[in-house]
């Protein structure tokens, strides 16, 4: 066998391990993640193998949702404020870690850890989701209407409420700025729209949370 092929072997045969391992760690993990072993679950993150298979962020953030499955406020809200202070991220990490916890912190009306979010997300390209995070806090947060124009034209064209999965929440916000703005009989009209729509959705736990 030539040295070039010995070569290719060892190479591959590197790579190929901290694959194995990475897979390895994750079915460990969802095992202890099914039966809430919180401890297990740090302990086998902290471990040295962990650190040098697990990239920082994907070691945190694996932590970070096994708090979130058992709703520990706390250690939630130590280990975001840890993620966001000390672990480098790019764009699809920021994203990620916001859709994870803002919606908690907006039912805490924690306004101070929405505007972290905010700051941390209009830094990224995504865009979209920032202008989504945006909206809520106005609405639910800040008690504003900023966003009252664009959101009754969208939910007055048929078309666009008819094939836009996130109608029921949409008209939810509306029915929020119509209170905002002292319309009671509007912000029925709506809340009863969005209570309606959003059976059977991804909306409805979080519309009736937030109702």
């Amino acid at each position: 066998m030539n040295a070039m092929l010995v070569a290719v072997i060892v190479i591959a045969v590197i790579g190929i391990i901290p694959v194995i391992i990475r897979k390895k760690f994750l079915k460990i993990y969802l095992t202890l993640l099914q039966k809430n072993d919180i401890k297990a679950i740090e302990d086998l993150i902290a471990t040295q193998l962990a650190k040098i298979c697990i990239p920082l962020f994907n070691r945190e953030y694996l932590l970070l949702n096994a708090y979130l499955k058992v709703n520990d406020n706390k250690q939630i809200d130590t280990q975001v404020n840890n993620i966001m202070d000390h672990v480098p991220m790019n764009s699809k990490q920021k994203s990620a870690l916001a859709k994870s916890v803002f919606y908690i912190y907006v039912d805490k009306k924690n306004a101070s850890m929405i505007d972290r979010l905010l700051e941390m997300v209009s830094t990224t390209n995504d865009h979209a989701l920032y202008r989504q995070m945006d909206m809520v806090n106005d609405t639910l947060i800040s008690g504003g209407i900023k966003y009252y124009d664009e959101l009754k034209s969208d939910l007055e064209d048929v078309e666009y409420t008819k094939n836009n999965a996130d109608t029921p929440y949409l008209e939810f916000l509306l029915s929020v700025i119509y209170k905002n703005m002292g319309n009671e009989s509007k912000s029925k009209e709506y809340k009863n729209r969005a209570l309606e729509d959003c059976k059977g959705t991804v909306y409805e736990s979080l519309i009736k949370s937030q109702n």
